[in-house]
């Protein structure tokens, strides 16, 4: 049983992964593979390949993003600390199936990409950025979602330093959108 602050915290966090799940589900058709501690891994393109899986990625992290702020307010309202999340999208090949022993086997993803998504959202706290991409993901995205290079970033495990790049909000302060097959910026 989860006393005071403890249930609190699992009872917030629960909220937090029940809206973030939902968008990525839902809304974009990305799987949510696995939780890690407060956070989670999705994967888009997987079984039924999608020709737009970045664009969709890049949504669910924008809609996501939004949606944090939108917590956050309820948050701050109950005079709450407010949450901050950071996102990190990576396009690639990758292992995935059931991998694990005779007793336990969890379906899951591996690989070069898998790694290196999971670096580029350790940078975001690093460049105090709250969603980064990989070049491949930016050159894989529809010319709507406006982007900004930033600075290549050492990475472990890669022998050079990787581009990245912030997806930028428009003239309107809102996101490139994706949605129903088409791409429009608001």
């Amino acid at each position: 049983m989860l006393y005071g602050a403890t249930a609190k915290t699992v009872a917030l966090l629960n909220v937090f992964l029940s809206e973030m799940v939902e968008i990525v589900e839902q809304r974009y058709g990305g799987m949510v593979n696995k939780f890690l501690g407060d956070g989670f891994m999705a994967l888009f393109g997987v079984g039924e390949h999608s020709m737009h899986h970045a664009a969709e990625a890049v949504a669910a992290a924008q809609d996501m993003l939004d949606s944090l702020q939108t917590i956050n307010g309820h948050l701050e309202s109950q005079g709450q600390a407010p949450l901050a999340m950071g996102i990190g999208i990576h396009t690639g090949v990758a292992v995935v199936g059931s991998i694990g022993s005779n007793r336990r086997l969890e379906y899951t993803a591996i690989g070069d990409t898998v790694n290196i998504a999971a670096r580029v959202e350790a940078l975001t706290k690093v460049v105090g950025e709250p969603l980064l991409l990989t070049v491949a993901t930016q050159q894989s995205l529809p010319q709507t979602f406006l982007t900004e290079q930033l600075p290549p970033q050492w990475v472990k495990g890669q022998p050079k330093p990787i581009e990245i790049y912030r997806v930028k909000r428009g003239a309107s302060g809102r996101w490139g959108t994706w949605g129903h097959g088409n791409v429009s910026q608001i």
